[in-house]
């Protein structure tokens, strides 16, 4: 797997657009200040053309123009840079200076800056790059009418050394500052994710069958979600292997019984040489077989129960409805002991929960009653109000002992009957899943027991409520 740093990332996705930025800077200061010396050189070649303007003179009809050498090198010697000129009359004959300098182009604007009718433009002399500004002079002396040009130029070697250290300085006062941030940058980040290496110490180095929650070591109010969300995470983690070891232990304990009588059932069977031993030997063996599949199913549905939370809604289901086909569906064991199994109540109770979970409650509540009704006795259902009751005419529970018959693998004493004492524990959590709980009472027609579960509209519970 490549491996990722987050230090790198965030560093990279902040020095990328910071990078961009300082090029983006350097690049404004630039050429804010490169125009800036651009107009400030500009104003110096428009002194020096309007000096040379000043020397035109009219003498005996002719335009004349007298421009000593050293009117012109002040200028050049302070610019560092070569300057040329050229006068040309109004009939555009060169009156002195050089008179191969470049002409106007056409497209060159007038300045709009200076209150003059100056052009200012750049040019190729003698394979040096120059900048030029055309000044217009009129003349109106002694018959000499129209505009003379004056044109002055000079290099460019002061400009561009001036525009290469304001590139310069742009270069490293920008600079310093991008390295500056991504130098706090990776200090802060640094200190950031000190939390992070602190909780990735604590996990290294804790144990694997340590499932308390994690401490809350990110101080940050972004991270508490994901603290949360990881500690709810072993919160189920450790509530789902407590379940595994519960039913681990449960069916070790209660499998181990049945085991150990088939086992003794098959050697019983090897040492016979009768076949009716074989026969009555295999008869038992079904039973138990038959006792041992009616336990692991039981298992299986506490340990499903257990593990169940409400991922959706409650929906309303019929109560009275999933009470008559439970007692439907019982009615063949309740024949074989000739028990009179009845429902009695409303037609239609509509409550909220769980439609399966229900129809296991009722299953059990009536299997219960028909295992501990003796023959020829009688089962009553019914359903008032949100109200389910169980009924039978059975040697009932002894007031001290229905705390205990409500425990998993708790059955009474003389009994005779078979099973593994989960009926009652699986409607004991059901009704809890459900927000409410079975409650045992004498029966007051049938003199036996009578189990009676109230629903509300409180449920499905949480699952911490669940648990408890």
């Amino acid at each position: 797997m490549k491996r990722v740093l987050l230090r790198r990332q965030l560093l990279l996705w902040l020095g990328l657009p910071l990078a961009l930025l300082w090029g983006l800077s350097v690049y404004t200061h630039y050429a804010s200040a490169l125009h800036a010396a651009t107009q400030a050189y500009d104003r110096s070649l428009l002194a020096s053309a309007r000096i040379v303007a000043e020397r035109l003179r009219v003498s005996h009809g002719k335009l004349e123009v007298d421009v000593p050498w050293v009117v012109l090198d002040s200028f050049e010697r302070n610019m560092n840079d070569r300057l040329f000129y050229q006068v040309l009359s109004p009939e555009g004959k060169t009156l002195s200076g050089y008179d191969d300098l470049p002409s106007i182009p056409d497209n060159a604007p007038r300045s709009k800056l200076y209150p003059a009718l100056v052009h200012f433009y750049d040019a190729t002399y003698n394979k040096l790059p120059i900048r030029v500004a055309a000044l217009w002079q009129p003349v109106n002396e002694e018959n000499v009418e129209g505009m003379a040009l004056i044109l002055v130029a000079e290099t460019l070697t002061s400009r561009e050394a001036f525009a290469r250290q304001l590139l310069h300085t742009a270069l490293l006062s920008q600079g310093g500052l991008v390295l500056i941030t991504l130098l706090l940058a990776s200090g802060m980040l640094r200190k950031i994710l000190r939390p992070l290496r602190q909780l990735s110490r604590l996990m290294l180095k804790r144990d694997p069958a340590d499932l308390t929650p994690l401490p809350m070591v990110l101080p940050w109010y972004e991270m508490q979600p994901l603290m949360l969300a990881v500690n709810r995470y072993i919160e189920r983690l450790n509530a789902m292997i407590a379940r595994q070891q519960r039913f681990s232990a449960d069916a070790s304990h209660q499998l181990r019984t049945p085991l150990t009588v088939l086992k003794t059932q098959v050697a019983v069977a090897l040492k016979s040489d009768q076949p009716e031993h074989w026969r009555e030997s295999l008869v038992a063996m079904r039973t138990t077989v038959e006792d041992m599949i009616l336990l692991t199913d039981r298992l299986l549905h506490l340990s499903r129960l257990r593990a169940m939370l409400p991922h959706e809604a409650p929906q309303l289901v019929d109560l009275a409805a999933l009470a008559r086909e439970s007692c439907l569906s019982l009615y063949a064991q309740a024949r074989t002991k000739q028990i009179d199994l009845g429902y009695e109540g409303e037609e239609s109770a509509q409550v909220k929960g769980d439609g399966k979970l229900l129809s296991e409650l009722c299953a059990n509540l009536i299997d219960n009653a028909i295992k501990y009704t003796p023959a020829g006795g009688t089962v009553t259902v019914s359903v008032r109000e949100g109200v389910l009751r169980v009924e039978d005419s059975g040697p009932g529970i002894a007031t001290a002992d229905r705390q205990q018959a409500m425990q998993p693998f708790n059955r009474l004493d003389g009994a005779g009957t078979a099973g593994a004492g989960l009926g009652l524990a699986l409607v004991r959590d059901i009704a809890q899943w459900h927000g409410t709980q079975a409650e045992l009472h004498d029966s007051p027609t049938l003199h036996g027991l009578m189990v009676r579960v109230a629903f509300t509209s409180r449920y499905p519970l949480s699952e911490t409520e669940t648990r408890g």
